[in-house]
């Protein structure tokens, strides 16, 4: 996601540039592109020397992203002391991720918390010109490619409903002819950029989705109502700052370091590292972080993955289960030459793929390859929570060889737990169910599916096409959960 949104915002960065060399935006082409180099180097340099003072590792794409978006909107530079400011302003965003922040964790957007700053100082204020019609387009395409890579339409729909509702509203109460104004409101305002570039920060959002709505229709309230409170007005920037306060109150606080402890190799290609925390806190079965590695080399993606706790809240280390393809990542290469004693770095803790309530009486659990980590990680719960359940666990795999946890998947039978492994290319598959998941196989292995809900993890393409023969097949919607694993 990181690597998407830094590509994404300098395409449109230099598209800006060339609409100005055409006369299309109303700024001077070198001015923005010094303007553009001074954030750059005031957000490098502050986030370079702040990451080793506190001993945390420098993210290639957080100095950059942050730069840009205020290059984006903030006004372009024009004078000397324009230039001054706008590298303070850099420097004030990428500080902020340190200072403002509390057990690691930063509260605020940095691009917005700078802008902002400024601002209410009477410096100067956001002119939010990625907003201006000539470059709506570009802005939509990126938002919804970010949006679709953290599947986090949930939170961007209700923001544009939100918004779009109360500006409705607001123009008829005063008499402000609705269809001739809103065109301007949805193409030539932060609208786009604030809803699915900043407003999806995923440091600064909660982590349920359940908060997320409510996260999102704080902000749309706020931006378009645009109150006045003493010297401070709530500009685009002022309402995700004030929807920041929400999350950040809402949210777990922490980042913390884990050392590895030992790894195991649990089935062909799937390694288990299991980490000691630094500090102790609190998950949800089936929840993920994100996790940043010190020292990995450059890398298309970054140094920084989301992946799911395999461990349960019940035990006193961390575990990731993690598989390795052959190439690999220059992460996972890094990952793979980690030893005890080793740190990586962990914060971010989200995630709706989880148990609530008294549903997991009757559950079907469908994992493909690594998408088995969630379930290990809620069944390990549920056994040493000691409770009776009725889950048939289908677990698909290319050979026997590539089942991982099949110890605590068989020991859950105890407690209800049917496992279920379905063998898809190997011959030597004598003792298990044989062939691809499909309709029939479905109702063969789970022939009360319309009692059940469903919990479905593993590959994009796996995850959709399950989901899609359950809906065939009669499932509600409402009774199937999914959690997509990319691939690293």
């Amino acid at each position: 996601m990181y690597r998407l949104v830094v590509y994404g915002l300098g395409i449109i960065s230099f598209i800006s540039v060339f609409l100005a060399i055409i006369g299309r935006l109303p700024m001077k082409p070198l001015d923005m592109i010094l303007t553009a180099g001074v954030l750059g180097v005031s957000c490098l340099v502050t986030e370079y020397i702040l990451s080793k003072i506190w001993r945390r590792p420098f993210n290639h794409e957080s100095w950059l992203i942050t730069a840009m978006i205020i290059f984006l909107i903030f006004p372009v530079a024009n004078t000397i002391i324009e230039v001054i400011t706008v590298g303070i302003i850099g420097g004030v965003a990428s500080s902020s991720k340190y200072l403002i922040a509390w057990h690691g964790k930063h509260i605020f957007n940095p691009a917005a918390f700078a802008v902002a700053l400024v601002g209410i100082l009477n410096i100067e204020t956001a002119s939010w010109w990625v907003g201006n019609s000539a470059l709506w387009p570009f802005t939509l395409v990126l938002g919804l490619l970010v949006v679709r890579k953290i599947r986090r339409f949930t939170l961007v729909i209700t923001f544009a409903l939100v918004a779009v509702t109360v500006q409705i509203i607001l123009f008829a109460t005063a008499g402000v002819p609705i269809l001739a104004n809103m065109q301007d409101v949805l193409i030539a305002s932060p609208l786009i950029f604030l809803g699915t570039i900043m407003l999806t920060e995923p440091a600064t959002m909660p982590p349920r989705r359940s908060l997320q709505v409510i996260f999102a229709a704080i902000v749309a309230i706020l931006y378009v109502e645009a109150w006045k409170i003493g010297p401070v007005t709530l500009y685009p920037e002022v309402a995700l700052l004030v929807g920041n306060i929400f999350a950040f109150i809402v949210s777990p606080k922490f980042k913390t370091s884990l050392t590895l402890k030992q790894i195991q190799k649990i089935s062909d290609r799937i390694y288990n590292y299991v980490f000691v925390p630094n500090k102790q806190f609190t998950f949800k079965a089936g929840q993920y972080m994100e996790w940043t590695l010190p020292g990995v080399s450059f890398d298309a993606r970054g140094n920084r993955r989301s992946f799911t706790i395999a461990s349960s809240p019940t035990e006193q280390t961390i575990q990731l289960g993690v598989k390795f393809y052959n190439p690999t990542s220059a992460y996972k290469r890094r990952l793979s030459k980690m030893r005890p004693g080793d740190e990586v770095y962990v914060s971010q803790l989200a995630g709706n793929f989880t148990l609530n309530g008294q549903e997991h009486k009757k559950l079907a659990f469908i994992a493909g390859g690594i998408g088995i980590t969630p379930f290990r990680s809620i069944i390990k719960y549920i056994v040493d929570s000691k409770e009776k359940v009725d889950i048939t666990l289908i677990y698909v795999v290319g050979s026997p060889d590539e089942i991982a946890y099949r110890q605590e998947f068989t020991e859950a039978s105890l407690y209800g737990v049917k496992f279920v492994p379905v063998i898809t290319h190997s011959e030597n598959s004598e003792g298990y169910v044989q062939g691809k998941l499909d309709e029939s196989l479905i109702v063969k292995l789970v022939p009360d599916l319309l009692e059940r809900k469903f919990y479905i993890s593993g590959p994009d393409t796996m995850v959709d096409s399950t989901k899609h023969y359950l809906t065939r097949l009669g499932v509600s919607r409402r009774f199937i959960k999914t959690d997509h694993f990319s691939g690293y």
